[in-house]
């Protein structure tokens, strides 16, 4: 037989006549024709003492790498230099964070903005200046969501003490300025540009995002995506629904990528150009993620991009979790359009910045260098650098970058109409310790047989003496392996009499 390539993962495709591969896990889609490995989440810091709601890693003007996280009761900086994570909250304790609510934060200049719901008053920080978070000055409500549009701070999702919760409303401060939130309507607001405005489509506000395609921002919301333009006074804001009957219910499932957006909408999963919106999962993921997916915890689904690779991952608690701690990801390349999934016991995946370490502060994290997770030659101790991150259930910031996690990999069912004779399976991975497994089945009613999995012999085949109609390889390579793509595999079979 010629080479089978492992293909795009197809789980939502039937078994029988499926193009791709129906197991695609703990592998991350890294070519057009091939997967790469994924690194077990490898600790950087010590731990929090509380479940982190919410994080972001920020750059001052200066270049200096700020990670904000924030718990139920507090606001905290990692600190580079001893990997621990300091409270800076306006006073300890100062906060009231609803269970399903998060910390967002949002960078203006050298201002950090922070919010965390309706409960607490919007926080800022001057990275460079400040040595604990204050209530942003200026008026202004306090919000679900934050975002910067052009030179304007937008919060959505608002509340106020004259009109309560608004969950459909936008707000937006003064031009230059997100510290000054005038009183809606005045001569002072109309001076300033501010202003605010309740959607009329899609409900609740989802994500606010700047600089989307050609516009100057957007709005998601439960089941509409707003397009904003800014068009100065009086009107300041060009506000168009652009999407009337789609949106999201999992805020942070919303990805913002350069230009575009990715977001998980009811129906599956979509990228966003400012303008319309593709689907990306559909007749592909979209099913498998519905049926794995416990509904009971839409903001626990985590979305955050590892540009370097093109590679955007959502994590999120399958119906195995029942207390909604994400312990799945699923990974879609935007670069090649495929997609894979991962085991993974998690709190939160978010987007940050690597830091520059001591050696003392690398003491914290490991109790020695050979326990230590993190290559000392890694790019991340350099600082600076994007890095796709997380939160480990023990509350410890970590990356992807520990021993490569066992990964198994399924080929596309061949055979048919006649027997076949299979005698063995050459694995086509460059690299590790690999068993191979045959599932087979004669006719498409009944389930596959699995035989094996046997280990690869030195003539770099599995070997196997099974006649069937048809044939599956199953590939698993041991955790701690090291390679670098797995292509697919070659049989070494021929036709059987047998009928």
């Amino acid at each position: 037989m010629p080479v089978t390539p492992f293909g795009q993962w197809l789980p939502d495709q039937a078994e029988f006549m499926n193009p791709g591969a129906t197991v695609a896990k703990n592998v991350v889609p890294k070519t057009s024709t091939s997967y790469g490995p994924l690194g077990a989440l490898a600790p950087t810091s010590v731990a929090m003492t509380n479940r982190p709601q919410g994080a972001a890693g920020l750059r001052a003007s200066d270049g200096t790498v700020f990670t904000f996280t924030g718990d139920a009761s507090n606001l905290f900086l990692f600190g580079s230099d001893d990997t621990t994570f300091d409270v800076v909250s306006k006073s300890a304790g100062a906060y009231t964070t609803a269970s399903v609510d998060h910390w967002r934060f949002a960078r203006f200049g050298d201002r950090v903005i922070a919010i965390n719901g309706h409960a607490d008053h919007p926080q800022t920080w001057v990275m460079g200046t400040s040595t604990a978070f204050a209530d942003l000055a200026g008026g202004g409500p306090r919000a679900r969501q934050i975002g910067v549009i052009g030179d304007f701070l937008f919060m959505g999702d608002t509340w106020d003490s004259t009109d309560g919760s608004v969950p459909n409303r936008i707000w937006w401060s003064k031009i230059n300025d997100p510290t000054v939130w005038p009183t809606i309507g005045s001569t002072a607001a109309a001076d300033a540009q501010s202003d605010l405005q309740d959607l009329p489509l899609g409900g609740q506000v989802q994500a606010i995002l700047g600089a989307i395609g050609g516009t100057d921002g957007a709005i998601i919301s439960d089941t509409a995506i707003h397009r904003i333009h800014y068009v100065g006074p009086p009107s300041v804001f060009s506000i168009d629904a652009v999407e009337h009957a789609r949106g999201t219910i999992a805020p942070q499932s919303v990805v913002n990528v350069g230009s575009f957006a990715f977001y998980l909408s009811e129906d599956g999963f979509y990228s966003f150009n400012g303008a319309t919106s593709q689907q990306i999962g559909d007749d592909r993921v979209d099913a498998w993620f519905y049926s794995e997916l416990n509904a009971g915890y839409p903001e626990k689904v985590y979305g955050a991009a590892d540009t370097v690779n093109k590679v955007v991952y959502w994590g999120f608690p399958s119906t195995n979790s029942s207390d909604g701690t994400p312990d799945r990801i699923i990974m879609y390349n935007w670069g090649v359009d495929r997609w894979s999934y991962a085991e993974v016991d998690h709190e939160m995946l978010f987007r940050d910045l690597s830091h520059a370490y001591t050696m003392e502060g690398l003491d914290a994290v490991a109790a020695s260098m050979d326990v230590l997770q993190v290559s000392l030659d890694s790019d991340y101790f350099k600082g600076g650098l994007q890095s796709l991150s997380a939160f480990t259930t023990a509350n410890r910031l970590a990356i992807f970058t520990g021993d490569n996690m066992e990964a198994t990999i399924e080929t596309m069912e061949v055979g048919g109409p006649g027997m076949t004779l299979v005698n063995g399976i050459r694995p086509y991975v460059d690299g590790g310790t690999i068993t191979v497994g045959l599932k087979t089945r004669d006719i498409p009613t009944v389930s596959e047989v699995l035989i094996g999995p046997n280990a690869v012999d030195f003539d770099g085949m599995a070997h196997f003496v099974k006649t069937a109609r048809y044939h599956r390889a199953q590939v698993v390579i041991a955790s701690a392996s090291s390679w670098e793509h797995a292509q697919g595999v070659d049989y070494d079979s021929q036709q059987s009499s047998i009928i």
